[in-house]
């Protein structure tokens, strides 16, 4: 088995536009993870180049030194609320926490994988990181000790994809063997699926604001979503983009769902209806995407080493809550106009 993710396919720029808010520069290779520090005044992404890197949003330029340990590509970062630590997963089946004061590693590396670890996350209360890797297993680390704790569990084929619920108690993961999972972590058991309906491999999910959905994309370039309770499809699939999509993002308030894809695209969408709000084009392929904790700004990795960051188109007038899922977007209130990197 490949320890390194198969690289995107280059596809022709049909659409060009101003550039976005922001550019960043720094990395020596593709950007496969971003996410924003919850002060949002930076951004943390991590790079096939090995290292990870901290950005200030307002000058941006790299704010303090590159945190360098992984031997090989890092594939994954996950900040802790309080923003001062984050932990990585990267192609030398390691991982790893980091202070983002000190910018050293704290402690040693975690190892127990046998192949690379693609995903991370941290459970909301700041105690555990679940660990998702190439070697089909997922497993639970206590973050202070660094120990492995609980039951691993396994799926079929490479895991692409791990989230902590956001009440903490349940994790869903996407694998190559096109199916979502979701899981009792504390048990090690599976409690909804495998749910089919994807044609190929899945590659990334986000929960609603409830935990009572999941939106799920993959290589078969369609979004999904699901009951969590009953693990049914809710609809049908949307075609969102030509090919690969690579991550999704929802936006703090649940409203805006965010995709990038090797199409080289990143689009946003109604979270309620999936209905296509606004696209971003790029000219190198898109790997990754997060949203600003004021939904302000969406940022996103891209295949050509590069971070763009771009302004969100904001509604006009007040939406209230349709329930506790999803809140009311109106689609007429975006631009729909269409945006390309300047990478010259």
């Amino acid at each position: 088995m490949s320890t390194s993710p198969p690289e995107p396919v280059q596809a022709p720029v049909e659409d060009s536009g101003p550039s976005p808010v922001k550019t960043f520069k720094g990395h020596e290779s593709f950007v496969w993870s971003v996410s924003f520090v919850p002060n949002g005044h930076e951004i943390v992404s991590a790079s096939g180049d090995g290292s990870i890197r901290t950005w200030d949003i307002e000058t941006g330029e790299e704010s303090g030194d590159a945190l360098l340990g992984h031997e090989e590509q890092v594939y994954s970062v996950a900040l802790l609320l309080d923003g001062q630590r984050l932990v990585s997963g990267g192609q030398d089946k390691s991982v790893r926490v980091w202070d983002l004061g000190t910018r050293e590693l704290v402690g040693r590396p975690w190892e127990g994988h046998s192949d690379s670890v693609f995903c991370v996350d941290v459970s909301p209360d700041g105690s555990f990181v679940a660990s998702a890797s190439y070697d089909s297993l997922i497993s639970i680390w206590d973050l202070d000790s660094g120990e492995k704790v609980f039951e691993e569990m396994r799926c079929e084929g490479r895991v692409y994809f791990v989230k902590f619920s956001r009440d903490g108690s349940k994790l869903v993961t996407c694998s190559s063997d096109t199916h979502v999972r979701i899981w009792d972590w504390r048990e090690g058991t599976l409690l909804v699926g495998p749910m089919e309906g994807h044609e190929r491999d899945v590659a990334s999910a986000v929960w609603t604001l409830d935990d009572k959905q999941l939106i799920s994309a993959g290589y078969d370039s369609k979004i999904h979503r699901w009951d969590s309770e009953t693990g049914e499809s809710i609809g049908e699939p949307v075609v969102a983009h030509e090919e690969t999509i690579y991550s999704l993002a929802l936006s703090s308030d649940g409203s805006i769902l965010a995709s990038v894809s090797s199409d080289r695209s990143a689009k946003l969408w109604d979270a309620s209806t999936l209905e296509l709000l606004a696209t971003f084009w790029h000219e190198g392929i898109a790997l990754s995407v997060s949203f600003s904790p004021d939904n302000k700004l969406l940022a996103t990795g891209c295949y050509d080493h590069l971070i763009y960051l771009w302004n969100v188109p904001q509604l006009e007038g007040d939406k209230q809550s349709k329930n506790d899922s999803f809140f009311d977007v109106c689609p007429t209130a975006f631009l729909d106009a269409k945006f390309a990197a300047d990478t010259n």
